[in-house]
């Protein structure tokens, strides 16, 4: 019960944040505009079947995803240990019957629901949009599609949250959340570039490496829900597939080995949330409060 103390403590603080109620807000206004325009051009593949349209309406969403959810994810996480410390309530905090994991898991928690809490308020309003807007709507893959959202962006959480837990000041939190953010984004890029001299790795072992790039297994993830309803849905990788770039339509792809199937993104989702929060763990269980 001390984890469920702490994350509905945790709950209760972060949704007094006026940043993230305006986060909340630019959420709810950005996603129900690019609701309104995407509903004006799906008219056009509406004959293409439900994943084609669910295809268009994600591209409206891309400043969402790119943007919006991971910062939210690192706004609500960043500070959420280091502030603590600064203030000295964390020794308050651990002065009651709580673990340093049972405060990690609980914050982690906490923040998680309310990163949850912001990207409900935007898409399920653009949801009803759609619904209303769009004949034959396809409500379960939209589900979908929020649910590995949340994921996405619980990535993040788990990001903030570990280099809350390494760091002992909030500037140094602040510093480390803007590297983090380019570099989930760049690293692959930068692996690419120091392969290619180097000649490092080539065939699967580099594909299986560009898995981890997190529009890979945001698009996996979702392709691995997708393939529970529809039985088109091809098993390999997007990273295998090419379909970031192809879309909804793709060419017949041979098996693959199960490390390049699109399943094989929920290990990986779980390895980019769990790794950060157990380094942090490691290193706020020795740390000097």
């Amino acid at each position: 019960m001390s984890v469920a103390a702490v994350a509905r403590k945790d709950f209760r603080d972060g949704i007094r944040s006026r940043l993230l109620w305006g986060l909340i807000a630019l959420f709810v206004v950005s996603i129900a505009g690019f609701s309104v325009l995407a509903t004006r051009n799906v008219d056009g593949v509406q004959a293409e079947g439900e994943l084609a349209i669910l295809f268009v309406l994600g591209l409206s969403f891309v400043l969402a995803i790119v943007v919006l959810v991971p910062l939210t994810g690192l706004v609500v996480s960043i500070k959420s240990i280091v502030r603590e410390r600064e203030l000295g309530s964390l020794k308050i905090l651990l002065s009651l019957p709580h673990t340093r994991r049972e405060v990690i898991v609980g914050k982690f928690l906490g923040r998680s629901a309310l990163l949850t809490t912001a990207i409900l308020a935007g898409f399920l309003p653009a949801g009803l949009v759609f619904a209303i807007r769009v004949p034959e709507f396809p409500v379960p893959e939209y589900l979908a599609f929020t649910l590995v959202t949340v994921l996405f962006g619980i990535v993040f959480v788990a990001v903030g949250l570990g280099i809350s837990a390494l760091v002992s000041t909030e500037t140094r939190a602040t510093v480390a959340g803007v590297g983090a953010f380019f570099l989930l984004y760049l690293w692959d890029n930068l692996f690419g570039y120091v392969n290619a001299q180097l000649d490092l790795l080539s065939g699967d072992a580099l594909t299986f490496v560009l898995r981890f790039d997190l529009f890979t297994v945001f698009f996996d993830v979702l392709l691995t829900l997708f393939s529970l309803r529809y039985d088109d849905v091809p098993s390999a990788s997007a990273a295998v597939s090419g379909q970031l770039a192809g879309g909804p339509e793709v060419a017949e792809i041979p098996a693959q080995p199960f490390y390049l199937q699109h399943w094989f993104a929920l290990v990986i989702l779980a390895l980019w949330i769990a790794v950060p929060v157990a380094i942090g763990y490691l290193r706020f269980e020795r740390a000097d409060l």
